[in-house]
């Protein structure tokens, strides 16, 4: 019997409404509607508003979900929230942070660095792009996912990138990877 999808939610703060009550009823209702086991709060600008913040913690843990914070660990340990997701750049640092964070992800973009974040000791791990993603270049496609098992790594491994239907959804069940991560799959 196949297990249950997880499916991981990505903030984007060109996507999300900025003001604290707008942000609260939009993210309130996405959480009510997709019920996702895992959520990032994801802001590449580094200009993190602390009532936002607070807000998706506060939903999250209303709705059971584990809160993950983008890249900046120290602001994740400060403000409580269960793990931190690793950009690129961190893969080295996976280590230390499994110290800090009950939960560590990583995001990789082939096999060699998905096999190190592995190894390194990461809970979760993205792959992608695995289908047509805005500014993500050429997909890794479904083909490539396929070669992917997942008892082969102690992470969870996370299909990323053009999931933004149920359409890709169906597709990545014909593979052995179980769960999703997405941004505007969510918006839907």
């Amino acid at each position: 019997m196949r297990k249950p999808i997880k499916a991981y939610l990505i903030t984007d703060p060109f996507l999300y409404p900025q003001s604290p009550l707008e942000f609260y009823k939009f993210y309130q209702k996405v959480l009510k509607k997709h019920r996702p086991q895992f959520a990032a709060y994801r802001d590449k600008t580094m200009l993190f508003d602390s009532r936002l913040l607070e807000i998706f913690l506060e939903l999250n843990c209303k709705f059971n979900v584990i809160s993950l914070i983008n890249s900046n660990a120290n602001l994740g340990l400060k403000l409580g929230f269960d793990g931190v997701h690793c950009n690129g750049a961190q893969l080295d640092q996976i280590q230390n942070y499994k110290k800090r964070f009950q939960y560590v992800f990583y995001s990789a973009h082939n096999l060699q660095d998905l096999d190190k974040a592995d190894k390194m000791g990461a809970s979760g791990i993205t792959i992608s792009p695995i289908f047509q993603s805005p500014n993500k270049g050429i997909p890794l496609g479904i083909e490539f996912l396929k070669r992917i098992n997942p008892k082969d790594y102690q992470a969870e491994i996370f299909a990323l990138g053009g999931i933004v239907t149920e359409i890709e959804i169906d597709v990545l069940k014909q593979t052995q990877i179980h769960n999703f991560a997405s941004i505007r799959y969510f918006l839907n």
